[in-house]
């Protein structure tokens, strides 16, 4: 319209990636487009299976893109159970279900899952450039005290 709007905006191009898409391979190609597109920045989609992301790093790596991994903590057994068996593109190791089936209660629950997230978010520590960490609730408490003791 004519008016001046003053300093631009500025934005960065941040891209999905899913370290434990059922095909790989496709995962990559399509991350491999997104960089030749201009990508400055990955966000992963929740890390449950900690091998498997350092497997997925490796083969990225060669784009030198910082990485945000995904953290989200489980709210109940039946809850790691459906990603687990339910939603395509996710994997969830025995381990962290026998962890969530151990727990006592649903307030047990709800604190296993934070352990386990906490637990997660400090293996990738080393590996990552940030956690962005998600609830199915939009629990603000339940996301604080994931990242709680991890400074």
């Amino acid at each position: 319209g004519g008016q001046a709007i003053g300093a631009p905006t500025a934005f960065h191009i941040g891209v999905s990636v899913n370290p434990s898409a059922c095909n790989l391979d496709q995962e990559l190609r399509r991350f491999e487009y997104k960089v030749e597109a201009g990508a400055e920045f990955v966000v992963t989609r929740p890390v449950f299976d900690l091998a498997g992301f350092e497997a997925f790093r490796k083969r990225i790596e060669g784009a030198k893109l910082p990485i945000v991994a995904g953290v989200f903590p489980f709210e109940s057994a039946r809850n790691a159970e459906l990603l687990a068996y339910e939603v395509p593109g996710v994997r969830v190791p025995d381990a962290l279900l026998d962890r969530m089936r151990r727990a006592d209660g649903p307030e047990a629950a709800a604190r296993e899952g934070i352990a386990i997230a906490r637990d997660i978010a400090a293996a990738l520590r080393g590996s990552v450039q940030g956690v962005q960490v998600s609830t199915t609730s939009g629990d603000m408490d339940t996301a604080l005290a994931v990242l709680d003791g991890l400074r």
